[in-house]
C-alpha cells in the first residue's frame, strides 16, 4: 500500500522558502484579468525577475485579510518586536 502524499508529484515553480502552497481555482471576469496583467507588464523589472499574476493575487488577498482584522499588520509586528 503507498501513501497518496509520499512522493508527489511537483507542480508550478519551486517554492519561495519553505511556505506550503496549493493550488486554487478563482473565477474572475475577463477585465479584471487584463488589468491584473497590465499591472505586471507595467512594473517588470528583468533586475528583480517575473512578477507573477499569483504574487499579485496572494499580495492583494494578504492585504484584505490585514485590512479585516484577521492577521496582524506589519507594522504591528514590528512595534511588538
Amino acid at each position: 500500500m503507498s501513501k497518496k502524499n509520499e512522493n508527489p508529484r511537483p507542480y508550478g515553480r519551486p517554492l519561495k522558502g519553505r511556505e506550503r502552497r496549493i493550488q486554487v481555482g478563482v473565477y474572475m471576469m475577463p477585465n479584471v484579468v487584463d488589468m491584473i496583467d497590465e499591472y505586471i507588464a507595467e512594473r517588470y523589472d528583468p533586475k528583480k525577475g517575473q512578477y507573477s499574476r499569483s504574487e499579485f493575487i496572494n499580495e492583494a488577498v494578504e492585504k484584505h485579510m490585514r485590512d479585516l482584522g484577521l492577521i496582524e499588520n506589519k507594522d504591528d509586528e514590528e512595534k511588538q518586536g
